[in-house]
């Protein structure tokens, strides 16, 4: 992928606050004046022309046509061997690949979320991929087309509008495009080459990333099963290619099908395991998949590729479209740029705004989310996209922040479908965990955490999470409060009854695990947490850390809320009330002026430390509001500056969000520049890569793929235009200078409600509130509040002043 920094940052200082402006809609990102799309019959050999169909594509009214679409540009193909950073991600949530764009060899790199190594029903502390396992890479695959090197008037881009990324050039005076998707409603990724003119030949092939052999099927297919070793773990992947004309033949003693004359074809892929995700069911249900992937693709190729790509825009569009955001507008010259060029000018000039590129980071949070949790399991360390068999912290769930954050920003951004997958998980996995906790917690390998009083009920977990029961590395008492958080959060958006009695166990037996684990401080005879660590600094066996007392708080404070609601288990219900009143609640340091981190203040860790777990009860908790005392808001406020405004991904999407709880626009918006700090990823720097993948800085020459930023950094944003609680819904709170002007339409509120707002000149001008099953709450806007009661699925506007409207 060819970029000077050197060279580009001449070039990138002469834009300065150029102010040349276009409309948002007309053109977000340096988008190609025209949308490639190929269709045909992949089954009878007909053909029609790229454009005609493309055309008739951006009739259906469910496609955004190109000069409207959102779009990632560049002008160089990925390179292979940095194609983590740098190929363009495609997902159905189940069903991954990233791909890398090159003419004459074409890499997409597979994924299936399901497929990991590791035991059943272990404890790990070992942390290892025998243990509590690895996310595994399902394979590869290549189209070699040797006559297409050196082509002309390269693009690449990934249109994160219709969810297609797009490749197109020029060879011998002919145009080539490539449209690549994996689609949810046919279950398979489509790869569609067409040309104006011109002919393909050369070669598919498909290698299996477990090691096993790639077959050659008689059909112009190729196929590898295999199981994974430890788990027996059963996989299939089946690859058809199917020709428009020419000669699509499978060559048997290469494995590979051989393309002549072919001017446009389709590759359609399928992949699954015999993984359930049911603890009950052993978790594998020992059936071949083979058969399933073959009937997947049978399916996909009775449609013509046309229909293929309608339906698939149509299904992702039904999402994706629910909410929009305009930032205000960026200048002519910096939408002229690729994304390693914008990010890299960005960074020259961190005073100059890209508002509309960081509209763009919002809404690509949105679309990895509907791109890797929908249907089957929860986003992982590395979303869907892994590229080795050993990625960075084997791409598992970490439970101390990373997966807690994946999911801070579906229910916010009108995807509450996306946030189903974690509720499976967690559900799918309990029983393992209940056991887990029973048998392990109290043994005597587990000095550190074990509970003093010898007792022991319910479930936690450790830090890290596989997909078999397995935890690793080391326990994490307060992960189960903090899952049952974000289960809660999911109803406080939706008012869902049914949603709720389905958590409602997992909410009790956490519960139950805190009964049991809570002990008696002898100097205030309050209930504190037993030996812990507060993630990841200091000493270990502290007792009260702030980071548990607060997610017990919450806990608690929800679990009520619950029992009341499904109208159950009153007599428990009062036991936890009970000793929800006896818990200590953490304390400012008279030395420090900050909140403390552990009871005593002076237990020191690192001051700027990245994970800002004793800021829980501020964001994402909410027991400590800008209406508490005084005195506890300052302490608050003091250790977010001591832990400065620097940090990891992750680290700042949280630091964002705190800031913009404190209304702080300033602060907030003076991060979002090192979010988007471009990362070659061999520079060791943490920022974004050019694919606007989270870049975590391992060292001084590395950095890694987290995704945890990706829907972090998204959903603090949308907190400084928006916060909810139950009964209050509070508009613009840290509206920056730089989105002056800008519109934000279909944002979830808490309290059952969707939320469109439009500011002028740094003033709300509109809100249209429509109840998705609330009828109450508080409007607040500085210092206008209107208390707003509707009906059930009803809409209200008001004006600026929040007077109503209609």
């Amino acid at each position: 992928m060819k970029i000077s920094v050197n060279q580009k940052r001449r070039k990138l200082l002469k834009l300065g606050s150029a102010a040349v402006i276009l409309p948002v809609a007309a053109r977000a990102g340096a988008a190609t004046s025209s949308s490639p799309g190929a269709t045909g019959d992949p089954s009878s050999g007909s053909s029609q022309t790229f454009d005609s169909v493309n055309a008739a594509a951006q009739a259906n009214s469910a496609f955004v046509p190109a000069n409207q679409a959102l779009l990632f540009q560049y002008d160089s193909p990925a390179v292979e061997s940095l194609i983590q950073f740098q190929g363009l991600p495609v997902g159905n949530g189940r069903l991954g690949a990233m791909a890398g764009g090159a003419s004459d060899h074409e890499a997409l790199y597979l994924n299936e979320i399901t497929l990991w190594s590791g035991s059943k029903n272990v404890v790990d502390p070992a942390y290892t991929t025998t243990g509590m396992g690895s996310y595994l890479t399902l394979g590869k695959l290549y189209i070699d087309l040797p006559a297409h090197a050196g082509a002309t008037n390269y693009q690449r881009s990934l249109d994160i509008s219709n969810s297609v990324v797009r490749t197109q050039y020029r060879v011998g005076g002919k145009t080539y495009r490539r449209e690549i998707f994996s689609s949810f409603p046919d279950n398979v990724i489509v790869v569609r080459l067409a040309s104006d003119g011109g002919s393909y030949n050369g070669t598919v092939s498909l290698t299996d990333g477990q090691g096993t052999q790639t077959i050659g099927e008689s059909n112009r297919a190729l196929s590898f099963s295999g199981s994974v070793s430890g788990s027996g773990e059963l996989y299939s992947t089946y690859m058809l290619v199917v020709p428009d004309a020419g000669v699509a033949s499978l060559n048997s003693s290469t494995a590979q099908i051989t393309l002549q004359g072919c001017p446009a074809l389709t590759i359609i892929i399928a992949a699954r395991t015999d993984y359930n995700g049911r603890y009950v069911e052993n978790y594998l249900t020992g059936i071949n998949p083979r058969d399933a992937v073959i009937a997947d693709v049978q399916r996909a190729v009775s449609w013509r590729y046309s229909d293929l790509l309608d339906r698939h825009v149509r299904d992702y569009r039904a999402l994706f479209g629910r909410m929009d955001i305009d930032l205000g507008r960026s200048s002519d010259a910096q939408r002229a740029l690729t994304i390693p060029e914008r990010l890299l000018a960005r960074q020259v000039n961190p005073n100059v705004a890209d508002p509309e590129l960081e509209a763009m980071y919002v809404q690509f949070g949105r679309y990895l989310t509907i791109s890797s949790s929908r249907g089957s399991m929860p986003a992982n360390l590395q979303g869907l996209w892994s590229t080795t068999n050993n990625p960075p912290w084997m791409a598992d769930y970490h439970t101390d922040i990373n997966i807690q954050m994946n999911y801070w920003l579906a229910d916010r951004a009108g995807l509450p479908e996306c946030q189903q997958p974690f509720v499976d998980y967690v559900t799918g996995q309990l029983p393992s965990w209940v056991q887990s906790t029973k048998n392990h917690f109290n043994d005597a390998a587990n000095v550190n955490y074990s509970n003093s009083n010898g007792n022991v009920a319910g479930w936690t977990v450790a830090i890290s999470t596989g997909i078999y029961g397995s935890i690793g590395w080391d326990w994490s008492p307060p992960a189960s409060a903090w899952y049952c958080r974000t289960l809660w959060n999911h109803y406080q958006y939706t008012l869902d009854k049914a949603y709720l009695a389905r958590i409602y166990p997992v909410m009790k037996s956490a519960c139950e695990f805190w009964q049991a684990r809570l002990i008696r401080d002898p100097a205030t005879g309050l209930l504190i947490d037993d030996k812990d660590w507060s993630p990841e600094q200091g000493p270990h066996q502290q007792l009260g850390i702030t980071y548990a007392q607060e997610l017990v708080w919450d806990l608690f404070t929800n679990y009520l809320s619950a029992s009341r609601l499904l109208g159950q288990d009153a007599d428990f219900a009062r036991s936890i009330a009970s000793m929800k009143a006896q818990l200590y609640l953490p304390k400012v340091s008279p030395t420090t002026g900050q909140l403390q981190e552990w009871m005593s203040d002076s237990i020191v860790g690192e001051t700027g430390h990245r994970h800002l777990s004793p800021l829980i009860g501020w964001f994402e908790g909410e027991r400590i509001t800008l209406d508490s005392d005084p005195k506890l808001v300052a302490g608050v406020r003091a250790l977010l500056l001591a832990r400065g405004f620097d940090s990891f991904g992750w680290g700042l999407a949280w630091r964002i969000a705190c800031w913009a709880h404190f209304h702080d626009a300033a602060n907030c918006y003076s991060m979002i520049p090192k979010l988007l700090r471009y990362s070659a990823g061999n520079d060791g720097v943490s920022g974004t890569f050019a694919n606007m993948f989270d870049a975590y800085a391992l060292s001084s020459n590395a950095s890694a793929f987290q995704i945890d930023a990706n829907f972090g950094g998204p959903a603090a944003i949308l907190e400084m235009l928006l916060q909810s609680r139950m009964d209050r819904i509070t508009l613009l709170p840290a509206l920056p200078s730089q989105w002056n002007t800008g519109h934000l339409t279909g944002v979830r509120a808490k309290g059952g409600f969707t939320v469109d707002l439009k500011w002028n000149r740094g003033a709300l001008s509109s809100v249209k509130l429509t109840s998705v099953g609330g009828t109450q709450t508080t409007l607040q806007y500085g210092n206008v509040a209107r208390a707003v009661t509707m009906r059930e699925n009803g809409t209200a506007r008001f004006d600026g002043n929040l007077q109503p409207t209609s």
